[in-house]
């Protein structure tokens, strides 16, 4: 299970269980093209089932064993959205769950190119579930323009356990920050991070060539890579050659939150998604493109408030990064920003949101 759900699915099931409503949790094994990135973690609150990859193509479908969970009587069973997860067919079929699925997830296809054929048959599975609980409002909306019922919705605004970010961002303290730039050659004011995943889906490679450009205008520019995947060794040899950059591998807890006080902007010209909530949280603000493939999160952001959205090229993104660091009011006055509409975001809310839209499937008559 990704480390940053473990906070939501332990308050969901105990805000469930003070109400009456018993909930299990079963997640499968680590998907192959993340497994690289080591952020996952074995919960004593949750079941894990036996994982098959299945490769047809260039993807693999995954299939989970729900021998366990027929065994079962559960009134309602929520699913990924996720049309190559093969035991979401097993389960549609079997007399014992048929009309009794629910399912959570992006509502279209944010992240690669739509193919008609597969958000068609997106679209039907979604039709036959009792409930959808959407990521964002832009997926809720998404599956209503395709015939949806909007009563049967619940918008999740979904996060990380950003509570628990800002206590360990205000544990931070101001000689940590000092020796930690120091020990890194960090520039208060001209220090760029990226925390997430070192795989093709996040652009690494635009990423780094976007920081040479960046550091050709601005000579004191610093960045910071922290994270893992299957390109880390390329993001190894890159920094060792870079030395104004430093990479951390993956961090979380009081590391992630020291790192994050270390810096000044976000630097992400691939796939925004949950670091928007990191990037609100922190006060950082998110420097980014308009690249169309980006997650559903990326619309927490607002361009020239909290976030720099520049053209699809490293040239203009290293353009916008420079002018930032040329203007620290503005960059002050982003940061202020950030931080105001990082309140609207937590897994509080987001358990909430759950809750009650679990007690209007449980209600719902197939």
């Amino acid at each position: 299970m990704p480390q940053y759900r473990l906070r939501f699915f332990e308050r969901l099931q105990k805000t469930l269980k003070e109400i009456d409503i018993e909930l299990d949790i079963f997640y499968g094994e680590t998907p192959l093209e993340w497994r690289a990135r080591n952020d996952s973690f074995t919960p004593t609150f949750a079941q894990q089932l036996p994982t098959r990859y299945i490769k047809v193509g260039g993807r693999h479908l995954i299939f989970k064993s729900v021998r366990t969970i027929l065994e079962r009587h559960y009134d309602l069973i929520i699913l990924e959205q996720a049309i190559r997860n093969l035991e979401t067919y097993a389960l549609l079929l079997h007399p014992k769950t048929k009309r009794k699925i629910a399912y959570w997830g992006h509502g279209q296809t944010f992240t690669v190119h739509k193919k008609s054929s597969e958000e068609a048959l997106k679209t039907r599975l979604t039709k036959n579930s009792v409930w959808f609980f959407g990521y964002t409002q832009a997926g809720v909306d998404a599956v209503v323009a395709s015939g949806y019922p909007q009563p049967k919705t619940t918008v999740v605004q979904n996060s990380i356990d950003t509570a628990a970010l800002k206590r360990d961002l205000a544990s931070v303290t101001d000689t940590q920050i000092q020796r930690f730039s120091n020990l890194h050659g960090l520039t208060r004011g001209l220090t760029g991070i990226y925390i997430g995943g070192l795989d093709a889906a996040k652009r690494i490679g635009t990423l780094l060539e976007t920081a040479q450009l960046i550091h050709s205008k601005v000579p004191n520019f610093r960045l910071i890579i922290a994270g893992d995947g299957d390109q880390a060794g390329m993001v190894g040899d890159w920094a060792r050659d870079h030395q104004w950059a430093v990479t951390l591998g993956p961090i979380f807890g009081s590391e992630k939150a020291l790192a994050l006080r270390s810096a000044d902007f976000m630097l992400n010209p691939g796939r925004v998604g949950l670091t928007a909530v990191d990037s609100l949280t922190s006060g950082l603000p998110m420097l980014t493109t308009n690249w169309p493939f980006h997650a559903p999160e990326f619309s927490y952001l607002t361009n020239g408030d909290t976030a720099v959205v520049s053209d699809d090229n490293p040239t203009s993104l290293a353009d916008e990064a420079a002018a930032l660091m040329a203007a620290p009011e503005e960059l002050a006055r982003m940061s202020a920003a950030c931080v105001r509409d990082s309140a609207q975001y937590t897994t509080e809310a987001m358990v909430m949101r759950f809750v009650h839209g679990i007690q209007g499937a449980l209600k719902t008559k197939t």
